[in-house]
């Protein structure tokens, strides 16, 4: 079910436990997050959970949204700017996605307010140091992780795992992050892409099509001339008899 204005207009709002304006999207078969800007940033939370979302991202400029629930989707991506819509998110629940690698985190790191992240059940989270390299590259406000605890001592080993003596990176760092300059570039839709290609065949098929039309028109008209000369052929021999 595609999210349109009328079903976030029809969805329940509410106030949740915690004191939060909630508005309840979830169990939608939502494929695509959109059509957003509807809700005029009257929202403290989104629940968007049990849907079929793929990307986390393409939202509208939410100042005021400081929670969003995500869990049981299918999201493998996330948008690279989504730090400057929901700029003040402070509670992102992941749980039961299938993002896979480290690097596919990386906007994550861009939300300086963030300090609950749940990221259970995904692929990621079975890397070698995951847990470790969020505490490292997330912001400093993170203090609940896959709903435990950050502690100081994490912190401690996350850094001295992933920074040298001198706060430079570490080799297994480098590493990790050198994963996104050989990533693969996503499928991403831009308008107007390889217009000229597909206008270029348009071009070409209506020059086929009246080609083939003017074909047949003369073959038409060779088989009519072919008919008439057969029928005064016909009538001079009857005359003839």
């Amino acid at each position: 079910m595609k999210l349109t204005a009328d079903l976030i207009n029809n969805s329940p709002t509410y106030i949740n436990a915690v004191k939060d304006r909630e508005l309840d999207l979830s169990n939608n078969n939502i494929p695509l997050i959109e059509n957003l800007g509807v809700t005029r940033d009257l929202n403290d939370s989104i629940n968007l959970c049990d849907n079929s979302i793929r990307i986390l991202g393409n939202f509208p400029a939410l100042n005021r949204l400081h929670a969003l629930y995500l869990a049981n989707n299918r999201i493998v991506t996330i948008e690279k700017d989504l730090d400057q819509f929901v700029s003040h998110l402070q509670t992102l629940v992941l749980t039961n996605n299938d993002i896979a690698d480290l690097i596919d985190l990386e906007p994550i790191a861009k939300l300086e307010e963030l300090e609950m992240l749940s990221l259970i059940n995904n692929p990621v989270m079975r890397k070698p140091n995951a847990r470790l390299w969020c505490i490292w590259r997330f912001s400093n406000t993170l203090r609940v992780l896959d709903f435990e605890k950050v502690g100081q001592k994490e912190r401690i080993e996350a850094k001295a795992l992933f920074e040298g003596a001198n706060g430079q990176l570490s080799d297994l760092a480098k590493s990790i992050l050198a994963m996104e300059s050989s990533a693969p570039a996503s499928n991403v839709f831009v308008p107007g892409e390889g217009l000229d290609q597909v206008t270029g065949q348009s071009h070409e098929q209506e020059q086929e099509k009246t080609e083939e039309e003017i074909q047949k028109e003369q073959n038409i008209a060779e088989l009519k001339a072919r008919i008439r000369e057969e029928m005064a052929n016909v009538e001079a021999m009857e005359e003839f008899i």
